[in-house]
């Protein structure tokens, strides 16, 4: 469980920090206040999981917007007061996100119920190889394997 919050956390900071980098791609001084407000808000957004998960939602949007130079909603008014919770519906896909923190919770959580994760049933080592592989903290995990088969003899050569 502190892995997951160590986790969220991490992808907060991140692009808490991308954020604050790119925060010159906004031409207007209003835009980049409001900015700064929206990020102070997500910031004191840690309550609990689902709303760390929601809040990292919400910043994720804000580094699209702030990367494209022009905010949009819900970031072109000042973040309101309350919780976050009350603000989803506004984000991309809003009934989405709602629906998808009340769902069963994580991968991690899942895999550990329901067993091996179909990668793992499916490959011929049972996962052994996958699983002594490094995956990293932040990013992708990419697996790529080349086959190749004897060309079968023709016997009338």
């Amino acid at each position: 469980m502190s892995e997951l919050v160590e986790d969220l956390n991490y992808d907060f900071n991140y692009n808490m920090f991308l954020t604050k980098t790119m925060l010159a791609n906004l031409t207007s001084l209003n835009d980049r206040s409001r900015t700064i407000r929206w990020m102070r808000k997500l910031a004191a957004c840690n309550r609990t999981i689902n709303e760390m998960k929601l809040r990292n939602d919400f910043m994720y949007y804000l580094v699209l917007n702030v990367q494209n130079g022009e905010l949009r909603a819900p970031f072109t008014e000042n973040p309101p007061p309350g919780p976050l919770s009350t603000l989803a519906h506004l984000l991309p896909g809003g009934t989405d996100v709602i629906n998808d923190l009340e769902s069963a919770g994580t991968w991690a959580e899942s895999a550990l119920t329901k067993g091996k994760p179909m990668l793992y049933q499916n490959s011929p080592d049972g996962g052994a190889f996958l699983a002594a592989q490094p995956i990293p903290r932040c990013g992708a995990f990419c697996y790529l394997a080349v086959v190749s088969r004897a060309k079968p003899s023709n016997a009338n050569n």
